[in-house]
């Protein structure tokens, strides 16, 4: 699958998983899949211990963010859109994991 046009310089997914190599890495990817929620999925399966930490990061950090004002809350969504799509991925991929349990 071709992946869209981004800062990294790769175009399929085949590059992407290839260029991630490290935790550091799987995050910035997450904006490229971000942008193509249909690469997710094999994007994700390519890299389950890497997923499961960002996943408990994530819960860490919608924690201390629902502490904060609105107007806080809104200003940090803005500026990292694509958390937005994971999120509703992530939470999508645990619902149908337990559907299947």
């Amino acid at each position: 699958m071709n992946l869209p046009d981004n800062e990294l310089g790769l175009s399929s997914l085949d590059e992407l998983i290839d260029w991630t190599k490290t935790y550091i890495h799987f995050k910035q990817a997450l904006e490229v899949v971000g942008r193509a929620p249909e690469l997710a999925e094999p994007y994700f399966s390519s890299f389950e211990p890497f997923l499961q930490r960002f996943t408990q990061e994530l819960a860490k950090q919608e924690r201390l963010e629902s502490r904060l004002p609105k107007e806080m809350r809104e200003s940090i969504a803005s500026e990292k859109p694509y958390l937005i799509i994971i999120r509703e991925l992530l939470q999508s991929r645990v619902s149908n994991s337990d559907a299947l349990a």
